[in-house]
């Protein structure tokens, strides 16, 4: 895969149809196995020459780029671009928080929002209608999405809806007010949801700088990240959900990782990490570890969008 093929933008959204990217496999391909064996949905089967991926059945979670040994296995090529930062005065903006987070920490919304309203010149108002349900949103909205699930859905199966990430929104503040972690070296673990936007992995990065963190990236980081296996709840037997979490883990060179989504904060502490929750380094407070297992994870997730399905919108 040539530079230019990583850097082209993706095919255009199809409207209604959740924006999914999946894995393909190149000529390289030496047939081994690896990624057959590997793959957690059975997407992968030997064709005549190499073996092929089925992009209905991949979840995109980058596994098999991870297992094979002569890099035959490559994200289909193309990013997705967000909104400009600029366009954030010149329409109704919302923040939406996420599910997950209200688990984790039910104050950290309010703080986010109220952190993004004293230093833009635009009015914010709160959204925490759930991804898979109806934003009722007007034509042109724009959604600051903390999630990467919520933003990658919000943006393709919503028609008029314009999506950016929060991190981008604060990188975009040259005078943010950030406080200093000096001494904390880390390695980033970035969403497979956000993997092809590159600019949330730059805004992430430029955070952590500003912040004085240290970095200490692993090969598969970026537009070449793998899931940390919580992809992969419900589809394979809890063991094997667990093994690959264990197998992320491994790649990440720092004991201490810095996560976004609350779903691999928990997989990387119950890999023996020390996860950092960005929205906590941001707020100077340590994380909280997350000890649930992942049946309880996943339930109380399950109920807590139940409950949340139709949100709510507020200035």
């Amino acid at each position: 895969m040539t530079e230019a093929d990583r850097n082209r933008p993706a095919d255009p959204i199809q409207a209604g149809t959740e924006d999914r990217f999946f894995y393909t496999i190149s000529d390289a391909c030496v047939m081994c196995g690896a990624c057959q064996s590997a793959c957690p949905t059975g997407a992968i089967t030997a064709g005549e020459e190499s073996y092929e991926i089925s992009p209905a059945a991949c979840i995109d979670c980058g596994t098999c780029s991870a297992v094979c040994p002569v890099g035959a296995a490559q994200p289909v090529p193309g990013l997705r671009e967000s909104i400009s930062a600029r366009d954030l005065a010149e329409s109704r903006c919302y923040f939406n928080p996420g599910c997950a987070i209200y688990l984790y920490r039910p104050e950290l919304p309010d703080r986010m929002l109220d952190l993004l309203r004293r230093n833009l010149d635009s009015c914010i108002g709160l959204h925490t209608t759930c991804c898979r349900h109806d934003p009722q949103l007007e034509e042109g909205a724009i959604l600051i999405n903390n999630c990467a699930g919520c933003d990658r859905r919000f943006r393709s199966l919503y028609r008029g809806v314009r999506t950016i990430s929060y991190w981008e929104v604060l990188d975009s503040l040259p005078r943010l007010d950030l406080p200093d972690r000096t001494g904390l070296t880390v390695s980033v673990h970035d969403s497979c949801g956000y993997r092809h936007k590159p600019q949330v992995h730059r805004a992430v990065r430029n955070l952590l700088r500003r912040m004085h963190v240290e970095l200490r990236e692993s090969p598969f980081s970026g537009t070449r990240s793998v899931c940390c296996g919580d992809n992969f709840y419900g589809l394979v037997p809890n063991e094997e959900v667990e093994r690959r979490i264990q197998m992320r883990a491994g790649q990440l060179p720092c004991q201490d990782v810095v996560v976004s989504c609350i779903g691999c904060a928990r997989a990387m502490t119950q890999a023996g990490k020390r996860a950092h929750y960005l929205p906590d380094l941001l707020f100077s407070q340590d994380a909280e570890p997350i000890l649930d297992c992942l049946d309880a994870y996943h339930a109380k997730l399950a109920d807590h969008i139940a409950r949340h399905s139709d949100g709510q919108r507020g200035l």
